[in-house]
């Protein structure tokens, strides 16, 4: 991951007003909004517990109160034993100055360590926080989130309906879409169960150049309601994405057990992710699970993935790569394309009955110069198969790349 290394410069000065109203012909909203006793917001506050003045407070929850809606909350390096509702924009970053970290750790297991509750934009970053409860980073409804240079680590969480990173909404109920942006963060679920990034909204997401360690799902999207999903999944380091039940690294669509209003509607891309199972697991059933929605499926490098002890699930058969629905969802349709597949067992790729267009997965590495083998290939070939369920549509898998493809710029098969 690349990390920014944040200047010590802190914006401190204020206006100085006279008591009493504003003065005469002075616009209103130029007056100073007055709380806490008398003192005025500021629009940067640092967070200090061994300092104080007119900008400085000893809680990021102080900070958050006493900062001016878009302004900036700057946390010193420390522990802060505080579970966090930032209720207004703003952006909340830690300031390093090499004695350490800043570390956002509440006490108990609130529900919730960080949530956000505003439309307005909130940036977090460079900062780590632990998860004790079920959610780390929460937002409900239409919230506009950026999340960058993060850490997020569950700790002391059972296995059950968690995540590090969760957005839910639903338009049809809120009447607007949400935004999400997760850059250049680390992921750790402690094989403790929590899915990494949980999308379960009406939004518009970017997920990109993240490292996702030990969670359930790695990263889960499904829309709510009819106003659909945009999502760009991109360049992301994924491993360990199976304690400790069976799924997908990247699933994208309905669980197993959805039961809330599905929304079909959205552009999904998974591009430049490599994907592995470092530690051999039979749970994961799929890589890449796309039963929703269109979009590209593009250099992504699944590797030595699928295990042979991998069984199927309730929504989906064992392969690298799984696209379509075996539930009667409508058909998904990505494109597949310039991916390294190579080396898992049963299927490379496998397409659902309900897939019954042909897509196009042309320009895939396969393993071998010769492209990928049929159904019933042995599995530790290092050939993937291509497996078409009855019903379906044989994919467009010529030309196919005659050798690794995925971490290049190539715009054909060479």
């Amino acid at each position: 991951m690349n990390r920014k290394v944040l200047g010590m410069a802190v914006l401190a000065g204020a206006l100085v007003w006279a008591c009493g109203e504003p003065a005469a012909g002075l616009d209103a909203a130029l007056a100073p909004s007055f709380d806490r006793g008398g003192v005025p917001r500021q629009h940067t506050i640092v967070v200090n517990p061994n300092a104080n003045g007119a900008a400085i407070a000893a809680t990021i929850k102080e900070a958050i109160e006493m900062v001016e809606p878009g302004g900036l909350v700057q946390v010193k390096p420390g522990t802060y034993a505080e579970a966090l509702v930032i209720d207004k924009g703003l952006t909340l970053e830690g300031i390093g100055d090499g004695s350490g970290p800043v570390i956002i750790a509440p006490p108990g297991a609130p529900t919730t360590a960080v949530e956000v509750a505003t439309p307005s934009p909130v940036t977090i970053r460079d900062l780590t926080v632990i998860k004790p409860g079920v959610n780390g980073v929460f937002g409900n409804g239409v919230v506009d989130v950026t999340i960058e240079h993060v850490t997020i680590v569950a700790v002391g969480v059972g296995p059950g309906n968690n995540r590090l990173v969760r957005i839910a909404n639903n338009a049809a109920q809120t009447g607007g879409r949400a935004r999400l942006v997760v850059r250049e963060s680390f992921l750790d679920g402690g094989d403790l169960g929590p899915y990494g990034i949980s999308l379960q909204a009406d939004m518009d997401a970017t997920l990109e150049d993240n490292v996702i360690r030990r969670t359930g799902v790695c990263m889960f999207i499904l829309a709510f309601s009819s106003s659909g999903i945009n999502a760009d999944i991109v360049n992301n380091d994924l491993d360990e994405c199976h304690p400790p039940g069976r799924a997908a690294a990247i699933d994208i669509g309905p669980v197993a057990t959805q039961t809330a209003n599905i929304g079909f509607t959205g552009v999904v891309n998974v591009i430049g992710n490599r994907i592995r199972n470092s530690r051999g697991s039979c749970l994961p059933t799929t890589a890449i699970r796309y039963e929703l929605y269109t979009g590209r499926v593009e250099r992504n490098s699944i590797v030595g993935f699928l295990q042979d002890c991998a069984v199927p699930i309730s929504n989906a058969l064992p392969a690298a790569i799984w696209v379509g629905s075996i539930r009667a969802f409508p058909p998904s349709a990505p494109v597949v394309r310039f991916n390294d597949i190579e080396g898992n067992a049963h299927a490379g790729l496998r397409v659902a009955p309900n897939i019954t267009t042909s897509l196009d997965a042309s320009c895939n590495w396969w393993g071998s110069a010769s492209g990928p083998t049929s159904v019933g290939a042995p599995p530790g070939t290092g050939t993937a198969a291509l497996v078409v369920e009855p019903g379906a549509a044989t994919p467009t898998y010529t030309p196919f790349a005659t050798a690794p493809i995925a971490g290049t710029r190539a715009t054909s098969c060479p």
